[in-house]
């Protein structure tokens, strides 16, 4: 068993097809396709599930591949060592979509800045992806929100989002006539974490959607809303970023809902010298920051907040 043939697999799992895999390593497809065939004569088990078009795992692919990429990821970290333990090669890491946004763009440069030979991949996804793919270590490490939710991961503490709900201009959702409206409301995925939270304003505040829409991005959110077809939730640091932000209403929520911390998480096991030297780029950045940060709106001061 080769290393070679665990990146291949490894990477058939994730691009869910030996042509897509093929073309990310620069290789053949039927060099992959062969390799793989090797691998799975020599561990006597079926690995891939093959058709034409693609390449699913069976059963004990699903349960190797874990393996695998705990092997792949432990030849990658010892190459590193040989080469002084500097910080180098493939560094996978995950964010939420605002946090990708808005929060973490300095700080990767910074980072690339003090490593180049480090390669950062970016994930930008919702909140239950990302913990998927931190448990199973597709990521090294990921940005998402409240503490880590399971014993196997650890982290700190890196931004405090502001929340804020966003309606029409001329609507004041704290009145009892809006409540009473059943408004058709905008949300992410069910795996959104700021979903569940806007679930529980709206539960809070005695309201009662007509319309659960979901959303893809944040642009096609707040089009929608300053087209006066409902409301959502969303970072106030990111509203004030986006162009259109003073075609609407920003509300404050009051209370634990209002506020939602975004932490760096990682697997206690891991040990991988990118990890560490991004972890201590993170505490330079987080330290250089204001300690206060700048009055609601204060950025944009078209922007209605109330």
């Amino acid at each position: 068993m080769e290393i070679a043939q665990l990146e291949m697999f490894v990477a058939v799992a994730e691009a869910g097809s030996i042509t897509k895999a093929a073309s990310a390593l620069l290789r053949a497809p039927s060099n992959v396709s062969t390799r793989i065939q090797q691998l799975e004569r020599e561990l006597n088990v079926k690995l891939l599930v093959r058709d034409k078009r693609q390449a699913s795992l069976s059963a004990d692919g699903e349960l190797f591949l874990d393996y695998a990429r705990q092997i792949v990821d432990l030849a990658h970290e010892a190459k590193s060592f040989t080469r002084r333990g500097e910080p180098r090669g493939r560094f996978r890491l995950g964010a939420l979509e605002s946090t990708a946004a808005v929060r973490i763009p300095a700080l990767l440069a910074q980072f690339h800045l003090e490593y180049p030979a480090v390669e950062l991949e970016l994930e930008a996804s919702s909140s239950g992806n990302l913990f998927d793919h931190l448990l199973s270590g597709q990521l090294t490490a990921a940005f998402s929100d409240g503490k880590p939710a399971a014993p196997s991961l650890t982290g700190l503490r890196a931004f405090t989002e502001d929340l804020v709900i966003i309606s029409p201009p001329s609507v004041n959702v704290a009145g009892a006539g809006f409540r009473a409206s059943n408004p058709t409301v905008f949300v992410f995925g069910t795996v959104c974490s700021y979903r569940q939270r806007f679930e529980d304003w709206l539960e809070a505040e005695g309201i009662v959607p007509s319309r659960v829409v979901e959303i893809s991005s944040y642009y096609s959110m707040l089009a929608c809303v300053a087209a006066g077809a409902g409301i959502s939730m969303i970072p106030l640091s990111l509203l004030e970023t986006l162009p259109g932000a003073n075609g609407v209403r920003a509300h404050r929520i009051e209370g634990r809902l209002g506020q939602a911390e975004t932490w760096l998480m990682w697997r206690r096991d891991c040990r991988s010298a990118n990890l560490q030297a991004f972890i201590g780029t993170l505490r330079e950045h987080l330290a250089a920051l204001p300690e206060e940060p700048p009055a609601a709106g204060e950025r944009l001061p078209d922007l209605q907040v109330r």
